[in-house]
């Protein structure tokens, strides 16, 4: 895994380049006095803002760098400072920087340099389509999230592209095989959001949703948790249980994605309803809005089985994968909260997918 390390003067006032850098990458910040908890050694990639510390925090900074061999390491300057320049050479970095530098270079010299977040490293034996369905989700969630964060347009027709090559891997190589092609992905954030999407087709698919609805749902769970781009990594990707605090700060996310999805040019209004709800329940106890009952429409009350079903078979460091029957007993016993029986409806699709799985495993098993 790709390791950043930023180094600032003051967490409280990082650079805005810095700040966009790190929404898109498992970045960790150090104060520049803090830098012998950094760990440089162990780092990919370190980049210094260089404005306003103090000769001895440079001289830390420097003497770590020294220490960490052949990181790569960029150093954020003030164009017009000479200062800044002086200490970017004593500090021996690779790559300098202006603090004004736009966002998509920077993070496109980033991609270069490392690879791209986004991408899935898959084996050569995935199935042709589902690989190239993998990656062109992956590749659309990354550029959606560098959209945001650069305040350019998200490119929705990668999105509905995305969601045909998917429909198209289903039909020719089974949902079980792209499932396992989107859990080799190493980012949470991104498996979630892709096996949400592919749960949510294959559902639609199992009620005879019109392609137009289809087409809604799908761009809509590709784009349901969007707006997480304003959550830190480190705390979407935590390798631990949340505290309640960065629960809290989850728990934004919904109206950060309206916030997002609102801004943007042929979003329509039906594809945000359904983003933007997906933590309704039926009996009102849901967030962001506190919709309850009919104010909650039926392809939200899809995504919403979806999105917990998703969930649950994930495997977390803090908690093991569900089994396909254990989810759904979980969303059984939810009761009232969500439509249960559209719930019964969607047991077809769980089952199916375990069931084919099953059938690969004894197959392998008999050699």
């Amino acid at each position: 895994m790709f390791r950043l390390v930023l180094l600032v003067t003051d967490l409280e006032k990082c650079p805005a380049l810095l700040h966009t850098i790190g929404q898109m990458h498992p970045a960790e910040i150090f104060e520049h006095r803090d830098v012998g908890e950094a760990d440089l050694k162990s780092a990919d990639m370190v980049i210094v803002d260089i404005a306003e510390g103090t000769d001895e925090e440079m001289s830390a900074v420097r003497e770590a760098l020294a220490r960490s061999g052949s990181t790569v390491s960029v150093g954020l300057t003030r164009g017009d400072s000479r200062r800044d320049r002086i200490q970017a050479d004593a500090l021996g970095l690779t790559r300098v920087w202006s603090r004004t530098r736009p966002a998509k270079e920077a993070l496109r010299e980033i991609d270069q340099l490392f690879g791209s977040y986004a991408i899935a490293a898959l084996p050569a034996s995935t199935p042709e389509q589902t690989a190239r369905s993998v990656q062109a989700m992956s590749a659309a969630l990354g550029q959606c999230a560098t959209a945001v964060v650069t305040e350019t347009l998200m490119p929705l027709t990668q999105v509905a592209r995305a969601v045909d090559d998917t429909l198209d891997a289903f039909r020719l190589d089974g949902m079980d095989a792209w499932i396992s092609a989107v859990q080799m992905h190493h980012s949470h954030t991104y498996c979630h959001s892709m096996l949400v999407t592919g749960y949510a087709l294959a559902f639609a698919s199992a009620l005879g949703l019109s392609g137009e609805e289809q087409a809604f749902l799908g761009a809509a769970a590709l784009l349901h948790d969007v707006g997480k781009v304003y959550i830190p990594l480190s705390i979407l990707d935590k390798p631990g249980k949340l505290t309640d605090e960065e629960f809290a700060i989850i728990r934004q996310h919904p109206v950060r994605s309206r916030e997002i999805l609102a801004a943007q040019r042929h979003v329509s209004q039906e594809v945000i309803d359904i983003a933007v709800h997906h933590h309704e329940y039926l009996d009102g106890s849901g967030y962001p809005d506190g919709l309850k009952g009919d104010e909650i429409s039926k392809s939200v009350r899809m995504l919403t089985i979806c999105d917990i079903y998703a969930a649950l078979i994930e495997k977390r460091s803090y908690k093991p994968a569900y089994s396909p029957r254990q989810a759904y007993g979980v969303l059984v016993d939810m009761g009232c909260k969500i439509d249960q029986p559209l719930l019964k409806a969607f047991r077809s699709v769980a089952f199916e997918v375990d069931k084919a799985a099953m059938v690969k495993r004894k197959a392998s098993a008999f050699g």
